[in-house]
C-alpha cells in the first residue's frame, strides 16, 4: 500500500512541488524583467534629462558670447565716435578762437555754430564710455553756448560804437579757452579708455594751448 500526503500520493505530491517550483521561478523571472525595464526607462530619462541640459546650457553659452561680442562692437563704436567728435570739436573751437582773437572786426556768419551737429548724439555714446568723458563733454557745450552768445553780440556791434564789443570778445575767447580745455580732458580720458581695451592704442600727447 503507497503512502499518501492529503490523500495524493508521493509522486503527485512531488509533481505538483515541481510544477509550483516552475510557475514560481515563472513569476520571478517576470518580477526581475519588469524591474529590468523600468530601471531602464528611468535610466533613458534619466538621460534625456541629461542631454536636454545640455543642450540648454550650450545654447545659454552661445548667447552670452554673441551678446558679449554685441556689447564689445558697440563699445568700438562709442569710442570710435566719441574720439572723432572730440578732435573735430576741438579743431573747429580753435578755428573760432583763431577768427575772433585778432584785433581786427571779424567777419561772422549769421549763425553761430561752434561744435560740430552730431556732438550732442557723441555725449550720449560718451555716457557708455564713461561718466567722466561725458560730463567734460557737457561742460565744453556749456562754455561754448556762453562764447556763441558772447559772439553774438559782437555781431550786433560796431567796435568803434561800443566798448560792449571789446568786453564781448574777451569774454568769448576766454570761454572757449575753457571749453578747449574742458575738450582736451575728454579727449585724454576717451584715450584712457580706448587703451584699456586696446594696449596698443596710444593717447595723443595734450596740447599746450
Amino acid at each position: 500500500m503507497s503512502e499518501k500526503v492529503f490523500g495524493l500520493s508521493i509522486n503527485q505530491v512531488m509533481a505538483y512541488a515541481a510544477v509550483a517550483n516552475v510557475v514560481l521561478v515563472v513569476v520571478l523571472a517576470a518580477i526581475n524583467v519588469y524591474y529590468a525595464r523600468h530601471a531602464k526607462r528611468q535610466a533613458d530619462s534619466s538621460a534625456g534629462q541629461v542631454a536636454a541640459s545640455n543642450r540648454q546650457a550650450e545654447i545659454a553659452q552661445a548667447t552670452l558670447s554673441i551678446l558679449q561680442d554685441q556689447a564689445e562692437r558697440q563699445s568700438r563704436i562709442d569710442l570710435a565716435t566719441v574720439r572723432l567728435q572730440i578732435e573735430t570739436a576741438l579743431e573747429l573751437v580753435d578755428d573760432w578762437r583763431k577768427r575772433i582773437g585778432s584785433d581786427a572786426y571779424p567777419q561772422l556768419p549769421d549763425e553761430i555754430e561752434i561744435l560740430p551737429a552730431d556732438f550732442g548724439v557723441a555725449i550720449q555714446h560718451a555716457e557708455r564710455v564713461g561718466h567722466t568723458v561725458a560730463g567734460y563733454m557737457r561742460a565744453a557745450t556749456l562754455y561754448v553756448a556762453k562764447a556763441a552768445t558772447n559772439i553774438r553780440v559782437m555781431r550786433g556791434a560796431s567796435p568803434a560804437a561800443t566798448p560792449s564789443w571789446k568786453g564781448a570778445q574777451e569774454q568769448a575767447v576766454y570761454n572757449l579757452k575753457i571749453a578747449r580745455q574742458k575738450l582736451q580732458t575728454a579727449r585724454e580720458h576717451a584715450a584712457a579708455a580706448d587703451a584699456v581695451k586696446d594696449p596698443s592704442a596710444k593717447p595723443k600727447e595734450p596740447s599746450a594751448n
